[in-house]
């Protein structure tokens, strides 16, 4: 039987710090006999805006599984750099930097966050150690056909594979293999690892603000910095904040978002 998760190197995991990446990288672990290959790379692009539960989960499964993971975020000049778990941004200042040199914010239609802050900057960190072309590990699961089905390269040097699409894994079986760990993600799915990301309904910002609204304190004052909201057909995210105070929810939240490259 073809075991989908046995990638032949070079290959790159692209880690986004939630379960279902993390269920990914655990079976590529065990087909591969339980080590990684060393021309293999386990990345973890890091946006200063991730939930800090999610940041602790990376540590821990770095930690529990003995596999090391780079710590990749963007740099204007240079495109990445490297840091350490201890001095990774926390408070947006990657995003902050892009949005410093593109001058504006990212859209539904021009997705500048995940482009640069994630894709282009991880692929310019496998360049820099003389990659020429590899395979990137993407954890999109067979729930989820329209988006695996959708995915494109942002350079002609990588190739995306989804191999839990593949192996036939659902949100269900991430589900059962962490239900059976002592350990786990501890934030909502709901929310998600991008606490405010502009990509969500406005029902689902709604329930973010209503838990905690200082993760989206951080998008509230990028808006009012650039003159600009990340969407036009919504009030921005202090008037959702104001008006979750005063009124509190006014959309039920359906669960949706729009498709993006970055995954759970």
């Amino acid at each position: 039987m073809l075991d989908h998760y046995r990638i032949e190197p070079p290959f790159s995991v692209q880690f986004s710090g939630g379960e279902t990446s993390a269920f990914m990288l655990r079976k590529i672990i065990d087909a591969h006999g339980g080590s990684l290959p060393s021309d293999s790379r386990v990345l973890f692009a890091n946006t200063g805006l991730e939930h800090p539960k999610t940041l602790e989960f990376v540590r821990r499964v770095e930690e529990e599984w003995n596999v090391p993971i780079r710590w990749i975020e963007y740099d204007p000049e240079h495109k990445f750099k490297v840091v350490q778990p201890e001095t990774a941004s926390r408070n947006g200042e990657p995003f902050d930097e892009l949005l410093d040199k593109k001058g504006y914010p990212p859209t539904p239609v021009a997705r500048i966050c995940t482009v640069n802050l994630k894709m282009r900057a991880m692929a310019a960190y496998l360049m820099s150690l003389g990659w020429d072309d590899w395979d990137a590990a993407i954890g999109l699961r067979a729930d989820e056909p329209h988006r695996a089905q959708r995915i494109k390269p942002d350079n002609s040097r990588e190739t995306p594979v989804c191999p839990m699409y593949h192996a036939g894994h659902t949100l269900q079986d991430v589900d059962e293999f962490w239900s059976a760990q002592g350990w786990r993600l501890e934030i909502p799915r709901w929310m998600g690892n991008c606490c405010g990301c502009f990509l969500k309904s406005r029902g689902r910002i709604e329930m973010v603000a209503e838990a905690d609204s200082g993760l989206l304190e951080w998008w509230a004052e990028a808006e009012e910095r650039l003159g600009k909201p990340f969407r036009i057909d919504r009030p921005n995210y202090r008037q959702l904040l104001t008006q979750v105070t005063i009124q509190g929810r006014l959309f039920g939240d359906d669960g949706s978002s729009l498709p993006c490259s970055c995954t759970d």
